[in-house]
């Protein structure tokens, strides 16, 4: 080995040994303490405030005192806890990060083609919101918290962050024994931007969109009658709603008491808001949504199947948006997973997210979550060459088919 070589050498191990020694002092820099028996204390609650009012993740909602409170007073899920968790500086003891979390079960598929060969159940600590609520201008802090988090919860499988954005994932490299995996791959999330006003709202469609958008809904109340729009915030209004979800689909009757002790608690701690569709004694469409602070989720669209043909869910969210515009000041709507409708695909802006499940780079789970890695490239390369058969089959010349 020549002079050179030895000393590149000697030079790599110097900077995985000074890696190391980093990563320890992050450690050492931080410590947790769960103080869920006392998080309304004030002092808390301003700082939590403090560090929301800053927050950059997707989902701010679910790091929030009042869903944290939901929380505590709602019966949950059976092996389901949940706990806030204070990271201070050890040097002083300032608080630099509050960071809710639950404990859950997370299923993980096998599959082959549409095959599920096996599951697996993960148990997992989530990290509310996804994106840590931390002062990310203290070094290392997000390092020291992973680590933490996984020393501490020894029986969770992984951490889980169900809505991670993609731009942020250069946090979650290069921390020591941790490393990370992206569920199903990146996926794209729908946000609407809003403006200020109804009116700001219908300029950004073309005056033919805005055409069609009013022919749909006076087509709506010509056929079922006058138009209701009922927007559903309160606990009272929650029966109405459900109502509104059984009339639509019967079959969601059978699960009414739990959803009306689950909604009624969302409303209670001013986290609900739902939109009813009506025309003259026609349930049309539910919008079922929740609110932060500066951000409306909508988690669901239930659409009467007798007025599909008339656009009824695409009517629903153009007049709740009106609502909302009228009512409250959100900085945008958060459709989540999935494909907007045609419609409304030029109003909407494209996030990729995932769902990043965190684990020991050393352990079972890493053996496991390998195996999943590969299942889904089969998958995936299966699919491709299935598409590419049917373009083949598709463009050749009908004698051949």
């Amino acid at each position: 080995m020549t002079y050179i070589t030895r000393l590149h050498k000697n030079k790599l191990l110097m900077s995985d040994e000074i890696a190391r020694s980093r990563a320890g002092r992050y450690f050492e820099h931080f410590e947790l303490s769960a103080i869920a028996d006392y998080h309304d204390r004030p002092d808390i609650l301003a700082i939590w405030s403090r560090m929301l009012a800053t927050a950059l993740g997707p989902e701010t909602l679910y790091q929030s005192p009042e869903f944290f409170d939901y929380l505590s007073n709602t019966a949950q899920g059976p092996g389901t806890t949940h706990e806030l968790l204070i990271v201070r500086r050890k040097s002083d003891h300032s608080v630099v990060g509050c960071v809710p979390i639950r404990t859950i079960s997370c299923d993980l598929n096998f599959r082959f083609g549409h095959i599920t060969l096996f599951r697996r159940k993960l148990r997992a600590c989530q990290i509310l919101g996804s994106v840590p609520l931390l002062d990310l201008t203290q070094e290392g802090v997000v390092k020291s918290l992973l680590q933490q988090l996984l020393k501490r919860y020894t029986k969770c499988d992984v951490l889980y962050m169900q809505a991670f954005p993609k731009e942020a994932s250069a946090m979650l490299q290069k921390i020591e024994g941790v490393s990370a995996y992206v569920l199903n791959g990146w996926r794209v999330c729908h946000t609407q931007p809003l403006p200020n006003s109804v009116d700001a709202y219908l300029q950004k469609f073309s005056s033919k969109k805005r055409y069609n958008l009013s022919r749909q809904v006076r087509l709506l109340t010509q056929a079922a009658g006058p138009l209701q729009v009922l927007c559903i915030e309160y606990p009272e209004q929650v029966t109405k709603m459900l109502d509104a979800v059984v009339a639509i689909d019967s079959a969601k009757n059978m699960d009414r008491d739990g959803e009306q002790a689950r909604l009624e608690g969302l409303a209670r701690y001013g986290l609900l808001l739902s939109y009813v569709i009506r025309c003259g004694e026609e349930n049309i469409a539910v919008v079922y949504g929740s609110r932060s602070a500066s951000v409306w989720h909508i988690h669901k669209i239930s659409t009467n199947p007798d007025y599909l043909h008339l656009s009824a869910g695409t009517s629903a969210i153009h007049l709740a948006v009106q609502d909302v515009l009228t009512k409250f000041s959100f900085t945008h709507i958060d459709f989540g997973y999935g494909t907007p409708n045609a419609e409304f695909r030029s109003t909407h802006v494209l996030k990729p997210r995932g769902l990043v499940l965190l684990h020991r780079a050393r352990s079972l789970t890493a053996m496991l979550l390998t195996l999943h890695r590969v299942c889904d490239g089969v998958n995936e390369a299966l699919t491709r060459q299935l598409k590419q058969v049917k373009k083949r089959f598709t463009l050749a010349p009908k004698f051949l088919r």
